[in-house]
């Protein structure tokens, strides 16, 4: 590559925030022109570096962003602690065949111990500071005849409330 080409290479690996394809360019270039790839192809590869990094960097962010206590993976995984575990059933679902397939994949194992449940009193607000009946007002709130309210005569015309309204 010409030393013209791998400034603006530099460039415009800088102004995409592309940092990768700067150090896979040079070498890519040598290895396509040995190979005789044709311009596609070598474009092919420098993205696919880029998107390959990019990846791995993503889901390293976003493990280390989980808080997790130490990583581990399936290969350090000691199947003696678990008997029940069959060993190539679960390195057989960690390789994602099933994904690929669109299959679906279905977990069973025992069932749960019941939970205890103990009968609840539909009410447990202590008598007398439960909400009041819609059928039934508090004393006092309402006119006490049918006359009164007319007239706005009686104990109060309206239900006491915060607001101004009556």
């Amino acid at each position: 590559m010409s030393t013209e080409a791998i400034k603006r290479i530099d460039h415009l690996a800088r102004a995409l925030k592309a940092p990768r394809i700067q150090k896979a360019a040079a070498r890519l270039a040598d290895q396509a022109r040995d190979a005789g790839w044709t311009h596609e192809e070598y474009l092919a590869a420098v993205l696919d570096r880029e998107v390959a990094a990019r990846e791995a960097s993503g889901s390293e962010l976003r493990i280390r962003a989980a808080g997790f206590p130490a990583r581990k993976t399936i290969e350090d995984y000691v199947f003696d602690h678990q008997p029940a575990l069959r060993r190539d059933a679960i390195l057989h679902l960690a390789g994602g065949g099933f994904l690929s397939e669109a299959e679906n994949v279905v977990l069973l194992g025992p069932r749960a111990p019941a939970r205890p449940t103990s009968p609840q009193p539909s009410d447990t607000r202590p008598s007398g500071q439960g909400t009041p009946s819609a059928s039934r007002p508090p004393p006092g709130s309402w006119p006490t005849s049918p006359a009164a309210t007319r007239t706005g005569a009686g104990p109060t015309a309206c239900a006491p409330t915060p607001s101004p309204t009556c």
